[in-house]
């Protein structure tokens, strides 16, 4: 039990795979690889649902609150053919700091009006980004402390 609900942290936004994976090394005793594939397949996985949500929520949203409009359209105007689109998501979700992951990144392709395909890709290259570099760290003080601490 205490597997599964390690390993649906990474659907929690902010948290997601980057720091599911650690807390889940720690915790628990699955295999390096399945945690890692497991985690970041589900966090590719809400990509298309918040896509859906956003554009359930979105217009009424829009036609109700004449601000929420404005925000949409100003962000819509300044990303519009911008050639550095697919690189920049994927730098920014590849952060992993909080509040950069693939929620925050479905929602800037949403507001910027990125093409859906290639934003998922950028977007998942991101999540696997992130998750591989706090996954390194994370093993990385690990040893640190056990060539220090030996168990």
């Amino acid at each position: 039990m205490k597997e599964i609900l390690v390993i649906l942290t990474s659907l929690i936004p902010s948290f997601e795979a980057r720091y599911a994976i650690p807390v889940a090394l720690e915790l628990t005793n699955i295999n390096l690889a399945a945690l890692f594939t497991i985690c970041v397949a589900l966090n590719i996985g809400v990509i298309p649902i918040v896509f859906l949500g956003l554009d359930w929520l979105a217009p009424p949203f829009r036609r109700k609150f004449k601000w929420v409009d404005s925000i949409f359209r100003w962000f819509w105007r300044r990303g519009r053919n911008r050639k550095w689109g697919f690189l920049s998501l994927v730098a920014f979700v590849a952060t992993p700091i909080p509040g950069t992951g693939a929620y925050t990144g479905v929602l800037m392709a949403y507001l910027f009006g990125f093409d859906r395909k290639l934003s998922t890709i950028a977007i998942a290259t991101g999540v696997i980004v992130s998750a591989t570099l706090t996954t390194l760290a994370t093993l990385g003080m690990i040893s640190l402390v056990k060539s220090f601490y030996p168990c």
